[in-house]
């Protein structure tokens, strides 16, 4: 094994657009964990950056411009990745909403203990992916599934997360049915808590995942990953988790599993399993990603459970 730990209403137009661009074009950094060093000046700098490009950001949303905002996102994960190396994170909070994207305040603050990210990124083996191979499609939760596969992941995973996995069974992205290319996306509402005539606003979660995949014969680029998209992009989860599944199709329709990442984050807005493969045989590939996502007390549904595929693709020289 390696790398253990390393709206009331809105535009679906523009949810849809920005969701696409967010999933294809963003290269989700893993969450990294705090060290508390570096100088005020580092940190300085670093806020001003991310203003800046909160700033952008804001105003791509408002122009209606989700490909901008998209970008501007990907600017703001890598200095909030940067901003938590140092011990520091970035607190948001919804200003208005614009064609379905919200616009926001930050705020840069110490990380409070309780509030750090905790996550694991792990690489399946030879041995392990024997163990996915038989248990795939069984009846069994996630709890039960990662005792099997990696269980020093669970050891590591704050106790309410673990109950809440062997409580909820382990979804199976099946390869023999993909079709075309998908993606992902769940939405969460929070009911008003008071009892009328009229309609409540009610608070939305959006949570979105893909798949990907890139061959040059005979290297493969694989990931699947999820991210938070509604309230806005940066809006943490008390637990989310993504596995991508590389799979290999003969001439008789014969599957086989090659590869499998995991990675998964508590108190984290996205996750992504990534890793490279060299095929040996030439071939119909595809990807499949089971995303999760356990969402704050009040949710309905309390879940976000999803699927992804790239669809069949041919590989080879």
């Amino acid at each position: 094994m390696k790398g253990i730990t390393k709206p009331k209403g809105f535009g679906i137009a523009a949810i849809t657009t920005l969701l696409a661009v967010l999933l294809i074009a963003a290269a989700i950094v893993p969450a990294m964990g705090a060290h508390e060093y570096g100088t005020d000046d580092e940190v300085d700098r670093l806020v001003h950056d991310l203003e800046d490009a909160v700033a952008s950001y804001n105003g791509a949303a408002t122009d209606g411009c989700p490909e901008d905002a998209a970008n501007y996102t990907e600017d703001i994960d890598r200095i909030l990745t940067e901003l938590e190396a140092l011990g520091m994170e970035a607190e948001f909070t919804v200003t208005s909403e614009n064609h379905g994207m919200a616009t926001v305040d930050v705020s840069v603050v110490p990380v409070a203990e309780q509030k750090r990210t905790r996550g694991h990124s792990v690489s399946a083996n030879e041995e392990q992916l024997e163990i996915i191979r038989q248990l795939w499609g069984q009846n069994i939760t996630r709890g039960e599934y990662m005792e099997k596969v990696m269980p020093e992941v669970l050891v590591d995973t704050p106790e309410e997360i673990v109950k809440q996995l062997y409580a909820t069974k382990m979804d199976w992205p099946d390869p023999s049915e993909v079709g075309a290319p998908s993606t992902g996306v769940t939405k969460a509402f929070k009911p008003s808590s008071e009892s009328t005539d009229v309609e409540q606003p009610k608070t939305i979660i959006i949570v979105a995942g893909d798949s990907k995949m890139d061959a040059e014969w005979p290297d493969m680029d694989f990931s699947s990953w999820s991210r938070v998209c509604l309230p806005h992009p940066w809006y943490r989860l008390p637990y989310m988790s993504v596995y991508s599944y590389l799979w290999y199709k003969d001439e008789n329709n014969n599957l086989r599993l090659k590869s499998s990442e995991f990675d998964d984050g508590s108190n984290v807005y996205k996750v992504e399993a990534s890793d490279s493969y060299s095929a040996s045989t030439s071939g119909n590939y595809c990807v499949t990603g089971a995303h999760y996502a356990l969402l704050p007390p009040g949710y309905i549904p309390p879940e976000s459970v999803l699927s992804s595929s790239t669809g069949w693709s041919y590989v080879g020289p």
